[in-house]
This record gives structure tokens, C-alpha cells and sequence, in this order.
């Protein structure tokens, strides 16, 4: 008795095919003799995510053309040219035309129906590599990134780690930096490059590093750089941005003078109200002393006591002048503006102290154009202000026994009037700047020096919205003061 035939093989040749094209990459779609979907394998169901109702087994092939239209995932023209190639194969059985589908991601896809041996056919679809879309699409991405780094206001650069070549330089780094062809060029100096390598390397990436660059004329600028290290086409690469500090740190520069100024005049009028409490304690008393003092020293003239009562006398004159001083930096009296010649001011505080220089062997010199555009200003106290600092400059040259000649320069711009005293005596210590127009502050010995001088020239500058500095600097012989002061319009 023969063996009964084995029905199960046939069953799993069906299933492992049916294994087959599901992993398949490409999509896959079976219809049989009677146009009915019998296997969609995973690939194809991806190509259409919204059909996913419709991609069932005994789905008719018109229903799928149909849905794949109304849905949007198929164009009607690749429907009707697929209905087309279906209802063909009666008449060319070998029919096996390709179609090309775009799609909503500017891909196109390669559809292609084949005819089964046994009745029905095969719907596959697969990704097209389009080589000229690929070149197109990089090409624009290329012309995108260039217009915006040509359009970008930062200072960027490519430059090689071994030789510092130029790669790339954006217009904003040509119009900084110039258009030398290595990197090496922007660098003030050899050594802060040198530092910048060094930082770079360990970890690839370099962050608001300060140093000194170089503009194409040859200007030295203050700067900061902030760089990556990258690999391209297989050598190490610098890419760095470079930002120009010059107008920040002048903007902070600036910000720092007001704040002195501000804290300078508070200081200073913290200061008034105990000095004119102080100096109106003191008149009452200090006027019976003096007063007094003159009448012994007229009553007891040529007598044993003269000299002490001479003594007496200075020492109590001096205290009312202390006493004035401290009344005149205490009044923050306004200030009476008037046109006034700038020569005039000069000429009038160098005969007010030229008596005690010819004495100290001291020569006081002036330079200043013939004609000056008058300033509006306080007469009498910005003469007060030139005596201070000639005064201080005469003390400083006779005491320390060294140099013997001051220097007043004075020139003008379109809206200052700047004036200098130079002198070459001892200078001035960087310790000693930061506190020379501090109240109170004196380097005199006690009974030299009130530290008011200095700091009543501030106020009356400042009054005069107005600029009063010290340029010594250490190890430079002498001091320099630089008072600049607006002017009025002519008259």
C-alpha cells in the first residue's frame, strides 16, 4: 500500500517564503489571479503607514490604487499608469515597465509590477538613489551654509595646527584681521599663540582666551578668541572666532571713571559736612587766639617774648587757613561762569607762585598756542586750581632736593581745552595715584599738608564737568596732572 503524500510540505515552502519576503528590504505586495491582495510584507506597509486598514489580505487591487490616491501617499498619474501596466499583461505577459514615484521627503521611489507564473502578480517599491538630486541637494546646502557665514558678523577662520594656512576666513575676520594667508599674522605675539596651541590641544576646544592681535595696518588690538579643533580631509584644523575688546574695554573703561568720580564726590560730600562743623567749632575760638596774638605781639614789642609770641601768632594764622581750606572744600558753592582766556588763567597763578619757586631755585615754564577760544568757566577758582597743583609741584621738587623745572602745556580740540604741569622731581608712586585726590590724604610731613589741596582741584574740575588725572607713572622721573575742560562758544 502506497504512502500517503506528505500534504504538509507544501505548506512549509509557503511559510518560509512567506518568511523571506517579510525581511525583506525592498516592499513587496502580492495580488492573485484575481487581483486580491494575499501579502504586504513589512517594508511595503512602511512605504504606506495610512493604508494600513487597507493592506489586508483579499483587498482588491482597484481598492488600493484607489485609497493610495484619495490618502495622498500615490499621485493619480503612477495609479493610472500601474492600473494600466495590470490590465496589460493579458496581452504581454512579460510586460515589467518601471515607474518612479516622488515623494512628500524629495525622494523617489522605483515601483515595478511583475506577473507570477501561476496567475497574479507583484507590486515591489524601493528607495532610487538619485545621484544628480543628491549633488543638487548638497550643492544647495553648500551655497546655504556660505551665504550665511558670509552674511555672519563674527570673525571666523580655518587655519591648518602644523603651519597656522588660512582655509577659510569670513569677511568679517578679512576686515579684522586682514587677509594674510597664515594665522600666525594675527598673532601680536609669537608666545600668546604659542600659550593658545597649548590650550587647544589637550581638549580640543578653547574658550574666551584674552590676547593681543594684529589689524592690517599693524595696530596692536586687545582681543579674545574662542576656537575648536576639528579634523578635515584627515589634518588637525583650528576654527576660531576672534571678537575686537577695544570698545568694550573703553566702554568699561569709562564706566570705572564715572564710578570714581561718583564715589569721589560722595566722599567728598560726606566729608564738607564734618569739615564745616569742624571749621565753625574752631572759627570762634581760633579768632580770640589770633586777635590776642596780635595785640601781645604790638604790646610787647622788643621785649623777651617777642620771639615766642611771634611764634604764637604764625602758628595761629596757620590754623585759620587750615580752617579756610577746610571751608572751601566743605561750600559746594555754585560755580559763577564766566567767558574766560585760558592764558589769563596761567599767567595769573604762575605770578601767585613765582615768589616761592625763584626762592626753591625752581624754573616754571609755559607752552600754549597765541590765541585760545575762551572757555566758560569759574575765574577765580580755576586759578585757585592751577596754584594747588603748582604749589604741590614746587613742595615735591624742593624737598626731595631733585630737579628744578615745571612745565605748563596747554592745547586745544574741537571741544576741550586740555591742560599739563609736568615736573621732573621724584614722581609720583602707583601705591600713592590710586589715593592723590583722596580728602585728607597728604604725603607731607604733619604740619606740611592738609590733603585738601588735591581734592578741592577735583571737586572745582568736576564742578566744571571737567577731567583731572594723574599720568605719573612709576619709574618715570616727575609727575604729570592733565585737567581737561569743555569750552563755551565764542563770543
Amino acid at each position: 500500500m502506497p504512502a500517503a503524500p506528505d500534504r504538509s510540505e507544501p505548506r512549509a515552502d509557503a511559510n518560509a517564503l512567506h518568511d523571506v519576503v517579510e525581511f525583506l528590504d525592498q516592499g513587496v505586495a502580492v495580488f492573485d489571479a484575481d487581483a486580491q491582495l494575499t501579502l504586504a510584507n513589512a517594508s511595503f506597509r512602511a512605504f504606506y503607514p495610512s493604508l494600513s486598514d487597507v493592506l489586508k489580505p483579499g483587498v482588491p487591487w482597484s481598492i488600493f490604487l484607489r485609497e493610495a490616491v484619495n490618502r495622498g501617499v500615490m499621485p493619480p498619474t503612477v495609479s493610472q499608469r500601474l492600473d494600466e501596466m495590470e490590465a496589460g499583461f493579458e496581452a504581454n505577459p512579460t510586460l515589467a515597465d518601471v515607474v518612479q514615484m516622488p515623494s512628500a521627503r524629495r525622494q523617489v521611489y522605483a515601483i515595478k509590477l511583475g506577473q507570477l507564473a501561476g496567475g497574479g502578480f507583484t507590486l515591489t517599491q524601493s528607495l532610487q538613489v538619485d545621484e544628480t538630486h543628491e549633488i543638487d541637494a548638497a550643492r544647495e546646502a553648500e551655497a546655504v551654509l556660505r551665504k550665511v557665514l558670509e552674511a555672519c558678523p563674527a570673525s571666523l577662520t580655518m587655519s591648518r595646527v602644523t603651519d597656522g594656512q588660512i582655509i577659510y576666513r569670513s569677511p568679517a575676520a578679512t576686515e579684522l584681521l586682514g587677509a594674510a594667508k597664515s594665522s600666525f599674522a594675527h598673532f601680536a605675539h609669537a608666545e600668546e599663540r604659542a600659550d593658545f596651541v597649548t590650550l587647544l590641544l589637550p581638549d580640543a576646544s578653547v574658550d574666551n582666551m584674552r590676547l593681543t592681535c594684529l589689524r592690517p595696518d599693524g595696530q596692536e588690538f586687545p582681543a579674545v578668541i574662542s576656537a575648536r579643533l576639528i579634523d578635515y580631509r584627515g589634518e588637525d584644523v583650528i576654527v576660531a572666532n576672534i571678537e575686537d575688546l577695544t570698545a568694550e574695554l573703553s566702554v568699561q573703561a569709562e564706566l570705572d571713571r564715572q564710578k570714581e568720580r561718583l564715589f569721589q564726590s560722595e566722599k567728598l560730600s560726606a566729608l564738607g559736612e564734618l569739615l564745616a562743623g569742624i571749621a565753625h567749632e574752631l572759627n570762634n575760638p581760633l579768632s580770640i587766639i589770633v586777635g590776642n596774638a596780635d595785640i601781645l605781639q604790638e604790646e610787647l614789642e622788643n621785649s623777651c617774648f617777642e620771639g615766642r609770641i611771634s611764634k604764637l601768632s604764625q602758628a595761629a594764622h596757620r590754623c585759620v587757613r587750615i580752617v579756610r581750606s577746610f571751608l572751601s572744600l566743605a561750600r559746594q558753592e555754585p560755580l559763577d561762569l564766566r567767558p574766560v582766556d585760558p592764558a589769563k588763567l596761567i599767567y595769573s597763578a604762575i605770578d601767585a607762585v613765582t615768589t616761592e619757586a625763584k626762592a626753591a631755585g625752581i624754573r616754571i615754564s609755559s607752552e600754549h598756542p597765541q590765541k585760545f577760544q575762551l572757555i566758560n568757566a569759574d575765574e577765580v577758582q580755576l586759578i585757585q586750581v592751577i596754584i594747588n597743583l603748582l604749589t604741590n609741584a614746587i613742595h615735591a621738587i624742593r624737598d626731595a632736593k631733585t630737579g628744578g623745572q615745571i612745565t605748563i602745556k596747554c592745547d586745544q580740540s574741537d571741544n576741550n581745552l586740555c591742560l599739563t604741569i609736568s615736573d621732573d622731581g621724584p614722581g609720583i608712586s602707583a601705591e600713592i595715584k590710586n589715593r592723590i585726590f583722596d580728602p585728607l590724604f597728604t604725603t607731607k610731613d604733619i604740619g606740611k599738608g592738609t590733603g585738601v589741596g588735591l581734592a578741592y582741584c577735583h571737586r572745582i574740575i568736576a564742578a566744571h564737568k571737567g577731567r583731572i588725572q594723574l599720568e605719573s607713572a612709576t619709574g618715570r622721573q616727575g609727575a604729570t596732572f592733565s585737567v581737561d575742560l569743555p569750552f563755551s562758544a565764542k563770543p
